[in-house]
C-alpha cells in the first residue's frame, strides 16, 4: 500500500504489492454470481491492470491550470522520434501520475528538446514530498507534456523494447508528471489525474502475457472511453461515489512563486494532481457483525483493506488478536512488514442488476489516508482481489443534471471456466484432452484443479510449454500425493498464481514456472530443480510459503540435490519447512540452494539432512561453509525452529544478502563449539530417545576438541568400555520393565 502525500494537498498514490503473505487460513470462499470464479477462492492478491505509455512535447506555453484530453498522439514523441513506451501500473488510488529514474531516462526527460520553451527539456526545478506508510522520498516535479496510454492487448511489438498503436492510445496534454528517485521500488503510475477523464474498461477475459525486457507482464486488457459510456456490455452497476474537492478535476499549479513571464507554464510547483477518489457503497459481515460504509475503490491495490476500528467491529482486534495471516507493505520509504490480516465471512456490493457478492475474503487491517478527507483515514479499500476474474468498468462520469447516465462501476460475471483433473492414472500428461473435465486442455482462461482423483499417488506431467488462468494443485485426503511435474526445457505460465496445497508436489525437473505468485499452503509442497519466474513487469512476484515446504532436489537415492531459482522475492511463514540436503561442498550439484534475484523473508524450520552421493554418507568438515540461500536484494528474518543431523553442530549465519550455514564439531551435542563432559551428560541423557551408541563414538573421537573462541566446559578423561557396557544393560532393564507393563 503506497500512501503519497504532495505538501499542503494531500494527493495519495496507493498500491498494493504483496510481498509477504503468512496464511494460516487457506481461502476457500468464492465470489458468488453465475459461477465460482476461483476453484480456490478469493485470493489474497488479485490482479494488476497495466497499460502502455508514451511522452510527447505537448503543452501550452501559457498560464493554463488545466491538462486538455486528447485522443491522439501529436507533437514530438519524447525518448526517440518514433516514441520510446514503457509499461506503468494504472492506479485509481494515486491522485498523481509518476515515472521512475530508469524511465525519465528512457523519455530523455532532460532533453534538449527544440521548441520547448528554454530548450531544457522538461526537467522542471521543484520537488515533492511523497510520503507512505514506510517513510517518505523527495521526488521531482516535471515541466507540462504529453502523456498518452493504451491497454497493453494494443501492442505492436514485444520482447527487447515495447512497441504501442498510437492509434489505440488516448491522453491528456498540458500535464506534469513526478519522476522518482533510483532507490525508490515505485513502479510508473498512471493516476486518478489521468483516469478521471476517461471511462476505463478492464477485462480480464483477455490476459495479456508477454515479455518486455526479460521480464514477464501479465495484466488484464484495458482501454479508455469518454466518460459517460457506461458499462460497455457489462449490465450489474454498483454506484460510484466521487468524493473529495475535485476527483474529476485534475489540475497543476503554476510556480507563481518564481512566476517566468515569457515561460509561465514551467517549473509548476505541483504536479497534476486530482483532490479526491472513488468510492463505493458496500456492507462487510463477519461472526453477526455487520459493517456498512463507502470504501476507496483502488485498481492499484492488489488487497482488501479494513481500518483497524473498523477490523474491531468485525471482531478483529489487532493488538490482542492473532492473524489469519500476514502481509508486508511496500512503500515510498522502504517495507513495512508483518501487516495483519483476517478473513471476512461475506461482502456485499449492492448493485442493480444483482448485488455482487464474495464469501471468506481476505482483509488486511491499515490506517490509509482518506484522500477526500485528508487527516483523516478511510474506512477501508476495495482491493482487485475481490474481482479476480471478473471483467469491471469504471465510469466516473459527474453528475451534472439533465438526467445523463451517473458514476458507476460495472462488475461482470466470471470469465474463467474450471477445468478440473479427471484422470485415474497414477500417471498422466497434461497435455491429454481427456484428463480434464473440459475435454480440453486449459488455456488462459481456465481455472487448472490438478487435485488427485483416485487410488495411490498420481502424477500429471507437463510435458510440453502449458498455461492456464490460475493452477492448483491439492492431494488426497487420506495422505495420497499428487503430483504436478513440469518436464525440462518446458514452461508452464499463470495469468495468476500457482496455488500448491495440502499433499499437493509441483516438481520442477530442470523447467520452469512463470506465474504471478508461487503459493505453498498448508502440507503443499516445492521440489526439483529449475527456475520460477514471479510478478509482472517491474512489479515483483513471490514464492510464499505459507505452512507447506520447500525441498530443492529430489527425493530419490543419487538425485537428492538442486538448485531453485527464483526472480521476485521469496518469502517463508511461521509453520513452513526450508528443507536442505548436504552431500558435499559445491553449491547446487553437492549441496541444495535456492537463490533469489530479489529479496527473502525467513521464518519456519529449517531442516538439514546428510545425504550420500555415492561415496558414503557426506560428513562435514568443522568450518565447512554452505550458502544455502542468497538474495540479490537483501535478507530478513531468522528461523524459528532448526533440525540438524543428530549429533552434528552447525552455526547459522544470517547475513545480508545469504544464509549461510557452518559445520560445527560432531559430538558437540550442547551446540556450545567444545566437545567435552557436558556433552557426555548430553548424550547419557538423551540415549536411547535422541542418540545410540553411534553417538558416543562420534562424540569420543572428537572428546576434547574445541571451535575457535570456544571454551570447554569441563574436562575429564573419555569412559571406559565398562561404563558403555553398565549404561547399555541399564537401558535394556528399563526398556524391558516398560514392555512388561504394557
Amino acid at each position: 500500500m503506497k500512501t503519497y502525500f504532495a505538501r499542503g494537498i494531500h494527493p495519495r498514490c496507493a498500491r498494493t504489492l504483496r510481498e509477504l503473505g503468512l496464511l494460516s487460513l487457506v481461502a476457500l470462499g468464492a465470489a458468488v454470481a453465475a459461477s465460482e470464479c476461483s476453484a480456490t477462492g478469493i485470493p489474497v492478491d488479485g490482479f494488476l491492470p497495466q497499460v502502455g505509455i508514451t511522452l510527447t512535447g505537448e503543452y501550452t506555453d501559457d498560464l493554463e491550470f488545466f491538462p486538455i484530453p486528447s485522443s491522439q498522439p501529436g507533437g514530438n514523441f519524447l525518448g526517440n522520434s518514433q516514441g520510446y513506451y514503457d509499461v506503468a501500473l494504472l492506479d485509481t488510488g494515486a491522485a498523481i501520475s509518476l515515472i521512475t529514474s530508469e524511465t525519465d531516462a528512457a523519455f530523455n526527460i532532460d532533453g534538449p528538446y527544440p521548441g520547448d520553451g528554454n530548450g531544457e527539456g522538461y526537467r522542471g526545478t521543484e520537488v515533492i514530498t511523497i510520503g507512505g506508510a514506510s517513510g517518505f522520498l523527495d521526488a521531482s516535479i516535471g515541466d507540462p507534456l504529453g502523456l498518452y496510454a493504451g491497454g497493453l492487448q494494443d501492442r505492436t511489438a514485444s520482447g527487447a523494447t515495447l512497441q504501442m498503436n498510437n492509434s489505440a492510445m488516448a491522453g491528456q496534454t498540458h500535464t506534469s508528471l513526478v519522476t522518482v528517485p533510483p532507490e525508490s521500488d515505485l513502479p510508473n503510475v498512471l493516476g486518478l489525474s489521468f483516469a478521471s477523464q476517461y471511462t476505463t474498461r478492464i477485462r480480464n477475459s483477455m490476459p495479456q502475457i508477454f515479455e518486455v525486457n526479460g521480464k514477464t507482464v501479465r495484466s488484464p486488457a484495458v482501454d479508455f472511453h469518454p466518460l459517460g459510456s457506461q458499462g460497455l456490455g457489462i449490465n450489474r452497476k454498483a454506484q460510484l461515489n466521487l468524493l473529495g474537492d475535485s476527483p474529476s478535476t485534475p489540475l497543476l499549479f503554476p510556480n507563481l512563486g518564481n512566476f517566468d513571464l515569457d515561460h509561465p507554464s514551467e517549473n509548476p510547483s505541483q504536479p497534476t494532481v486530482v483532490q479526491g477518489g472513488h468510492f463505493l457503497n458496500a456492507t462487510f459481515n463477519n461472526n453477526g457483525a455487520s459493517l456498512s460504509s463507502q470504501f476507496f475503490l483502488d485498481t492499484g491495490a492488489s488487497v482488501t483493506v479494513l481500518s483497524q476500528f473498523k477490523a474491531l467491529e468485525m471482531g478483529f482486534d489487532v493488538t490482542l488478536d492473532d492473524p489469519e495471516f500476514t502481509i508486508s507493505i511496500v512503500g515510498s520509504g522502504g517495507t513495512l512488514e508483518d501487516v495483519p490480516g483476517f478473513f471476512i465471512d461475506q461482502l456485499t456490493i449492492p448493485a442493480l442488476g444483482g448485488s455482487f457478492t464474495a464469501t471468506n475474503v481476505p482483509v488486511i487491517v491499515l490506517d490509509v489516508t482518506n484522500v477526500s478527507n485528508p487527516g483523516n483515514i478511510v474506512d477501508g479499500i476495495i482491493g482487485m482481489n475481490v474481482f479476480q476474474g471478473r471483467d469491471i468498468v469504471i465510469d466516473p462520469n459527474p453528475s451534472l443534471g439533465g438526467g445523463g447516465p451517473s458514476p458507476g462501476l460495472y462488475i461482470s460475471d466470471p470469465v474463467t471456466t474450471d477445468a478440473n483433473w479427471t484422470s485415474t492414472a497414477a500417471t498422466d500428461s497434461w497435455a491429454t484432452a481427456g484428463s480434464w473435465s473440459t475435454t480440453s486442455v486449459p488455456d488462459l482462461l481456465a481455472i487448472a484443479n490438478v487435485r488427485h482423483v483416485s487410488g495411490g499417488n498420481q502424477q500429471a506431467t507437463v510435458g510440453v510449454d502449458a498455461s492456464a488462468f490460475e493452477v492448483n494443485v491439492s492431494g488426497g485426503t487420506s495422505g495420497e500425493q499428487m503430483k504436478l511435474h513440469v518436464d525440462s526445457g518446458v514452461t508452464l505460465t499463470t495469468y495468476s498464481g500457482v496455488n500448491i496445497e495440502a499433499n499437493g508436489v509441483l516438481e520442477l525437473d530442470g523447467a520452469t514456472v512463470d506465474a504471478q505468485f508461487v503459493e505453498l499452503r498448508d502440507g503443499g509442497t516445492l521440489t526439483g530443480t529449475g527456475m520460477i519466474r514471479t510478478g509482472s513487469g517491474g512489479i515483483a512476484g513471490q514464492v510464499e510459503n505459507v505452512r507447506g515446504t520447500v525441498a530443492p532436489g529430489f527425493d530419490v537415492p543419487g538425485s537428492e540435490i538442486g538448485s531453485l531459482q527464483i526472480e521476485g522475492r521469496l518469502a517463508v511463514a511461521d509453520g513452513s519447512t526450508m528443507m536442505f540436503d548436504l552431500g558435499g561442498l559445491a553449491a547446487g550439484t553437492e549441496y541444495d540452494q535456492i537463490v533469489v534475484d530479489g529479496t527473502a523473508s525467513l521464518g519456519g524450520t529449517l531442516e538439514i539432512s546428510l545425504t550420500d552421493l555415492g561415496g558414503g554418507s557426506f560428513t562435514p568438515t568443522p568450518g565447512d561453509t554452505f550458502t544455502l540461500i542468497s538474495a540479490t536484494e537483501g535478507m530478513a528474518g531468522q528461523f524459528e525452529s532448526l533440525l540438524f543431523p543428530t549429533g552434528y553442530g552447525f552455526e547459522v549465519l544470517y547475513q545480508s544478502n545469504s544464509l549461510e550455514l557452518v559445520a560445527g564439531l560432531g559430538g558437540d551435542f550442547n551446540s556450545d563449539g567444545s566437545v567435552d563432559l557436558a556433552d557426555y551428560v548430553v548424550w547419557r541423557n538423551n540415549l536411547g530417545s535422541i542418540y545410540d551408541a553411534s553417538h558416543y563414538a562420534l562424540w569420543k573421537s572428537n572428546f576434547g576438541e574445541s571451535l575457535a573462541g570456544a571454551s570447554s566446559s569441563g574436562s575429564a578423561n573419555v569412559p571406559e568400555p565398562g561404563a558403555w557396557k553398565l549404561i547399555l544393560l541399564s537401558l535394556g532393564l528399563f526398556a524391558l520393565a516398560r514392555t512388561r507393563r504394557r
